[in-house]
Protein backbone atom coordinates (compact mmCIF):
# COMPACT_ATOMS: atom_id res chain seq x y z
CA UNK A 1 0.00 0.00 0.00
CA UNK A 2 1.34 3.44 -1.31
CA UNK A 3 0.13 5.62 1.41
CA UNK A 4 3.27 7.30 3.30
CA UNK A 5 3.99 9.48 1.07
CA UNK A 6 0.13 10.86 0.08
CA UNK A 7 -0.49 10.70 4.00
CA UNK A 8 2.88 13.02 5.26
CA UNK A 9 1.96 15.41 2.49
CA UNK A 10 -1.62 15.90 4.14
CA UNK A 11 -0.48 15.82 7.34
CA UNK A 12 1.92 18.13 7.24
CA UNK A 13 4.62 16.15 9.46
CA UNK A 14 3.99 17.64 12.94
CA UNK A 15 3.06 14.56 16.09
CA UNK A 16 0.35 14.92 18.28
CA UNK A 17 -0.54 12.70 21.22
CA UNK A 18 -3.95 10.29 21.02
CA UNK A 19 -5.62 12.34 23.26
CA UNK A 20 -4.40 16.06 22.83
CA UNK A 21 -5.35 18.78 20.26
CA UNK A 22 -7.86 16.52 18.28
CA UNK A 23 -9.91 18.64 15.45
CA UNK A 24 -13.75 17.95 14.29
CA UNK A 25 -13.10 15.55 11.26
CA UNK A 26 -13.49 17.28 7.86
CA UNK A 27 -16.55 15.26 6.29
CA UNK A 28 -15.73 13.49 2.70
CA UNK A 29 -15.14 10.48 0.39
CA UNK A 30 -12.35 8.33 1.02
CA UNK A 31 -10.18 8.36 -1.71
CA UNK A 32 -8.86 4.67 -3.12
CA UNK A 33 -5.59 4.61 -0.90
CA UNK A 34 -7.46 5.74 2.01
CA UNK A 35 -10.08 2.73 1.53
CA UNK A 36 -7.58 0.04 1.21
CA UNK A 37 -6.29 0.86 4.59
CA UNK A 38 -10.08 1.31 5.99
CA UNK A 39 -10.92 -1.78 4.95
CA UNK A 40 -7.88 -3.70 6.19
CA UNK A 41 -8.65 -1.67 9.86
CA UNK A 42 -12.68 -3.34 9.04
CA UNK A 43 -11.45 -6.53 8.70
CA UNK A 44 -9.23 -7.49 11.12
CA UNK A 45 -10.97 -5.15 13.74
CA UNK A 46 -7.69 -3.11 14.87
CA UNK A 47 -4.32 -2.82 14.13
CA UNK A 48 -1.24 -1.40 16.56
CA UNK A 49 0.94 1.04 14.95
CA UNK A 50 3.84 -1.34 14.75
CA UNK A 51 2.14 -3.75 12.76
CA UNK A 52 0.37 -1.14 10.70
CA UNK A 53 3.71 0.18 9.32
CA UNK A 54 4.43 -3.19 7.98
CA UNK A 55 0.93 -3.56 6.05
CA UNK A 56 1.66 -0.27 4.21
CA UNK A 57 5.79 -0.80 4.15
CA UNK A 58 6.78 2.51 6.06
CA UNK A 59 8.39 4.01 9.10
CA UNK A 60 6.25 3.60 12.50
CA UNK A 61 6.44 7.34 12.42
CA UNK A 62 4.85 7.47 9.10
CA UNK A 63 2.29 5.16 10.15
CA UNK A 64 1.34 7.54 13.04
CA UNK A 65 0.64 10.14 10.33
CA UNK A 66 -1.42 7.98 8.49
CA UNK A 67 -3.59 6.91 11.19
CA UNK A 68 -3.72 10.63 12.24
CA UNK A 69 -4.72 12.12 9.16
CA UNK A 70 -7.52 9.04 9.17
CA UNK A 71 -8.57 10.67 12.39
CA UNK A 72 -8.68 13.97 10.93
CA UNK A 73 -10.95 13.24 7.94
CA UNK A 74 -13.56 10.92 10.45
CA UNK A 75 -12.70 7.25 9.23
CA UNK A 76 -10.60 6.08 12.00
CA UNK A 77 -9.75 6.42 16.01
CA UNK A 78 -6.61 5.52 18.08
CA UNK A 79 -4.83 5.26 21.51
CA UNK A 80 -3.01 3.45 23.62
CA UNK A 81 -5.16 0.42 25.15
CA UNK A 82 -2.52 -1.56 27.30
CA UNK A 83 0.97 0.14 28.72
CA UNK A 84 2.84 -2.23 27.22
CA UNK A 85 1.39 -2.11 23.72
CA UNK A 86 1.86 0.35 20.65
CA UNK A 87 -1.11 2.72 20.18
CA UNK A 88 -3.74 1.05 17.81
CA UNK A 89 -5.60 1.70 15.28
CA UNK A 90 -9.81 1.34 14.54
CA UNK A 91 -12.80 2.90 12.71
CA UNK A 92 -15.03 5.07 13.82
CA UNK A 93 -18.92 4.08 12.73
CA UNK A 94 -18.68 6.30 9.46
CA UNK A 95 -14.79 4.60 8.62
CA UNK A 96 -16.85 1.48 8.99
CA UNK A 97 -19.25 2.06 6.92
CA UNK A 98 -17.04 3.95 4.14
CA UNK A 99 -14.94 0.47 4.09
CA UNK A 100 -17.68 -1.15 2.32
CA UNK A 101 -17.07 -4.20 4.47
CA UNK A 102 -20.19 -4.23 6.14
CA UNK A 103 -18.42 -4.73 9.59
CA UNK A 104 -19.43 -2.84 12.59
CA UNK A 105 -16.59 -0.73 14.45
CA UNK A 106 -15.17 -1.03 17.82
CA UNK A 107 -12.28 -0.13 20.00
CA UNK A 108 -10.94 -3.16 20.77
CA UNK A 109 -11.48 -5.15 23.90
CA UNK A 110 -8.05 -6.17 26.09
CA UNK A 111 -9.31 -9.23 26.33
CA UNK A 112 -9.07 -10.16 22.71
CA UNK A 113 -5.43 -7.89 21.69
CA UNK A 114 -3.30 -10.73 22.26
CA UNK A 115 -5.36 -13.02 19.21
CA UNK A 116 -6.21 -9.74 17.47
CA UNK A 117 -1.79 -9.52 17.12
CA UNK A 118 -1.30 -12.90 16.43
CA UNK A 119 -3.63 -13.19 13.79
CA UNK A 120 -2.41 -9.76 12.25
CA UNK A 121 1.18 -11.45 12.53
CA UNK A 122 -0.18 -14.39 10.43
CA UNK A 123 -1.72 -12.21 7.92
CA UNK A 124 1.48 -10.58 7.15
CA UNK A 125 3.44 -13.29 7.44
CA UNK A 126 1.43 -15.58 4.59
CA UNK A 127 1.59 -11.85 2.27
CA UNK A 128 5.16 -11.91 2.45
CA UNK A 129 5.37 -15.77 1.73
CA UNK A 130 2.29 -16.28 -0.85
CA UNK A 131 1.62 -12.86 -1.62
CA UNK A 132 -0.52 -14.26 -4.62
CA UNK A 133 -2.90 -15.89 -1.93
CA UNK A 134 -5.92 -13.88 -0.65
CA UNK A 135 -6.96 -13.54 2.73
CA UNK A 136 -10.51 -13.59 4.06
CA UNK A 137 -10.76 -12.81 8.00
CA UNK A 138 -12.50 -14.10 10.51
CA UNK A 139 -15.31 -11.75 10.42
CA UNK A 140 -15.99 -12.74 6.63
CA UNK A 141 -16.24 -16.24 7.54
CA UNK A 142 -18.64 -15.73 10.68
CA UNK A 143 -20.85 -13.65 8.32
CA UNK A 144 -20.63 -16.93 5.78
CA UNK A 145 -20.86 -19.76 8.31
CA UNK A 146 -22.89 -18.17 11.15
CA UNK A 147 -21.61 -17.78 14.44
CA UNK A 148 -22.29 -22.45 15.41
CA UNK A 149 -20.06 -24.74 14.20
CA UNK A 150 -16.37 -25.18 13.79
CA UNK A 151 -14.72 -21.98 12.05
CA UNK A 152 -11.04 -21.32 11.63
CA UNK A 153 -9.45 -17.33 12.17
CA UNK A 154 -9.49 -16.69 8.68
CA UNK A 155 -9.12 -18.88 5.28
CA UNK A 156 -7.07 -18.39 2.72
CA UNK A 157 -7.37 -18.98 -1.09
CA UNK A 158 -4.45 -19.76 -2.82
CA UNK A 159 -5.27 -21.23 -6.34
CA UNK A 160 -7.77 -23.81 -6.06
CA UNK A 161 -7.22 -24.49 -2.67
CA UNK A 162 -8.80 -23.45 0.75
CA UNK A 163 -7.13 -23.23 3.94
CA UNK A 164 -8.05 -22.92 6.95
CA UNK A 165 -6.03 -20.68 9.83
CA UNK A 166 -6.28 -21.45 13.35
CA UNK A 167 -4.20 -19.25 15.64
CA UNK A 168 -3.81 -21.16 19.18
CA UNK A 169 -2.42 -19.17 21.81
CA UNK A 170 -3.99 -21.94 24.53
CA UNK A 171 -6.29 -24.93 25.11
CA UNK A 172 -9.49 -23.75 26.39
CA UNK A 173 -11.66 -27.04 25.24
CA UNK A 174 -10.99 -30.93 26.04
CA UNK A 175 -8.75 -32.78 23.99
CA UNK A 176 -11.58 -34.36 22.15
CA UNK A 177 -13.26 -31.37 21.56
CA UNK A 178 -9.81 -30.00 19.82
CA UNK A 179 -10.00 -32.96 17.79
CA UNK A 180 -13.38 -32.52 17.11
CA UNK A 181 -12.80 -29.03 15.75
CA UNK A 182 -9.64 -30.17 13.30
CA UNK A 183 -11.73 -33.47 11.72
CA UNK A 184 -14.78 -30.82 11.18
CA UNK A 185 -11.94 -28.30 9.26
CA UNK A 186 -9.96 -30.74 7.93
CA UNK A 187 -13.15 -32.57 5.71
CA UNK A 188 -13.98 -28.63 4.79
CA UNK A 189 -11.08 -27.98 3.65
CA UNK A 190 -8.36 -29.24 1.37
CA UNK A 191 -5.22 -27.75 4.51
CA UNK A 192 -5.99 -26.62 7.84
CA UNK A 193 -2.65 -24.44 8.59
CA UNK A 194 -2.57 -24.25 12.58
CA UNK A 195 -0.29 -21.42 14.01
CA UNK A 196 0.45 -22.04 17.67
CA UNK A 197 2.25 -21.43 20.86
CA UNK A 198 4.63 -24.28 22.35
CA UNK A 199 1.47 -26.02 24.32
CA UNK A 200 -1.50 -26.22 21.47
CA UNK A 201 1.62 -27.26 18.98
CA UNK A 202 2.79 -30.05 21.30
CA UNK A 203 -0.86 -31.38 21.12
CA UNK A 204 -2.13 -31.01 17.54
CA UNK A 205 1.52 -32.19 16.60
CA UNK A 206 0.83 -35.67 18.77
CA UNK A 207 -2.96 -35.51 17.51
CA UNK A 208 -1.75 -35.28 13.87
CA UNK A 209 0.53 -37.67 14.74
CA UNK A 210 -1.91 -40.55 16.04
CA UNK A 211 -4.39 -39.93 13.50
CA UNK A 212 -2.39 -40.25 10.58
CA UNK A 213 -3.44 -36.40 9.13
CA UNK A 214 -1.74 -34.83 6.69
CA UNK A 215 -4.11 -31.96 5.89
CA UNK A 216 -2.96 -30.53 9.27
CA UNK A 217 0.04 -28.02 9.20
CA UNK A 218 1.61 -27.07 12.23
CA UNK A 219 3.83 -23.94 12.49
CA UNK A 220 4.72 -21.68 15.41
CA UNK A 221 3.32 -18.35 15.50
CA UNK A 222 5.51 -15.91 13.90
CA UNK A 223 7.10 -13.31 15.16
CA UNK A 224 7.39 -9.70 14.65
CA UNK A 225 10.92 -8.72 13.77
CA UNK A 226 12.67 -6.92 16.97
CA UNK A 227 12.90 -3.01 15.98
CA UNK A 228 9.17 -3.32 14.82
CA UNK A 229 7.58 -3.07 18.29
CA UNK A 230 7.51 0.58 20.18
Amino acid sequence: MEVEARAHAKEGGAHRGATARRRRPVLRQPERWEFELLRLLSEQQGVPFDQLARFIGCESAQASRVVRHLFKSGFADYGRILHDEPHWAWLTNRGARLSGTGFASGRPRVGAMARMRAVNEVRLHIAQRAPEARWICGRSVIREQGRQGRRPNAVVEIGRERHAILVKHGIRQSEWRERDILESLMRGYDAVIAFCAEYPGNLYRRLADEHHWPKLIIRDIPQPPQSSRG
